[in-house]
C-alpha cells in the first residue's frame, strides 16, 4: 500500500502538538488496522442563478471550491484523497471554462513533504484567480497554500492558525541496541541513519536544511512582504498572522467567493 511506504520511507511537514501526537494513528495503518470510511467530498462549485425571461433558471459566476482536510498524504489512502487527486482537481478547475476561479478551504496539519512537487508542477499552469480561506495552514498546507494562492483569508478572527515553515525530524533512540551490517562496497549505504544512532544527527540536519530552504524560498517568493522572523517555524494565530505577513485578511468562504469575481472581472477589463 502507498500509505504504509509514505509513513515508512518519507519527510513529513507537520505541525503537532507533541511528536508522539500521531503515532496511535500511524501503529493503526502498519499494524494493518485501516478504517476503510468513505472518501470526503473535495471538489464543490458555487454559483449564482438567474431567472432568464423563457422562464428558464441558469447557473452563472461559477467558482470551484477544493477543500483540503487533515493530513495531507502523496497518494490515494482508503478512506482519504492524496496530493495526486487534489492536483488533478485543481487543473478540472482551470480547464472548464465555466469555472472563474478556485477556492482552496484548508484546515491541515500538513504532510508528505515529498506531495509539494505536484503543486510546485501548477504554478504555471494556473491563470484563474485562488483564493485560499483556512481554519489551519500549518507546514505543507501552507506551502500549498502561499505558492498556488493570489490572497489568504484566515476563516476566523481568534483561532485560525497558520506557518509552521521549516522542517524537523523526531528522532526516538531504540530500547535495543540496533547493529547496521555493511559490506565495503556499501560503506556509506543509510550512513546518516548510522551516525544518529552514534548520536551524530548532522548528516540528517543536512538533508533537513534543504527542505527548509526551499520551503522559505518559495514562501517568501510567494509572499514577499512576509517578515524574517515568520519563516522559522512558528505559527501565528488571527491578527497576528497577518501582521506578519503569513495571510491577508478575515474571510469566510462567501468572501472569497465575491473576491474572484471581483478579480475575475479585473482581469477580464486588464485583457
Amino acid at each position: 500500500m502507498n500509505i504504509l511506504s509514505e509513513i515508512l520511507r518519507d519527510v513529513w511537514l507537520m505541525e503537532t502538538p507533541t511528536p508522539n501526537y500521531y503515532r496511535p494513528i500511524v501503529d493503526n495503518i502498519l499494524s494493518g488496522k485501516i478504517i476503510d470510511a468513505e472518501k470526503p467530498l473535495v471538489y464543490t462549485v458555487l454559483s449564482k442563478r438567474e431567472s432568464l425571461a423563457s422562464g428558464d433558471i441558469i447557473e452563472k459566476d461559477k467558482v470551484a471550491v477544493i477543500s483540503m482536510i487533515g493530513p495531507m498524504t502523496k497518494y490515494n489512502t482508503v478512506c482519504d484523497y492524496g496530493a495526486e487527486y487534489f492536483a488533478s482537481e485543481i487543473m478540472k478547475a482551470q480547464n472548464n471554462e465555466e469555472i472563474k476561479g478556485i477556492i482552496f478551504f484548508i484546515d491541515g496539519p500538513g504532510g508528505n513533504a515529498n506531495a509539494i512537487t505536484l503543486f510546485q508542477a501548477l504554478k504555471g499552469k494556473i491563470t484563474k484567480p485562488v483564493v485560499s480561506v483556512v481554519d489551519t495552514a500549518c507546514s505543507l498546507h501552507y506551502w500549498i497554500a502561499s505558492m498556488l494562492s493570489d490572497h489568504i483569508m484566515l476563516n476566523n478572527d481568534f483561532t485560525a492558525e497558520v506557518g509552521s515553515i521549516g522542517a524537523m525530524i523526531v528522532f526516538e533512540k531504540p530500547n535495543n541496541e540496533i547493529k547496521i551490517i555493511r559490506p565495503k562496497e556499501s560503506k556509506d549505504k543509510n550512513q546518516a541513519i548510522v551516525e544518529a544512532l552514534e548520536g551524530n544527527f548532522s548528516a540528517l540536519e543536512e538533508r533537513l536544511s534543504v527542505l527548509a530552504q526551499r520551503f522559505q524560498k518559495e514562501v517568501k517568493e510567494a509572499r514577499p512582504k512576509i517578515k524574517e522572523e515568520a519563516i522559522f517555524g512558528k505559527t501565528y494565530i488571527a491578527q497576528s498572522a497577518i501582521d506578519v505577513g503569513l495571510a491577508d485578511s478575515f474571510g469566510g468562504i462567501t468572501e472569497a467567493y465575491n473576491l474572484i469575481l471581483a478579480k475575475s472581472e479585473l482581469t477580464k477589463i486588464n485583457k
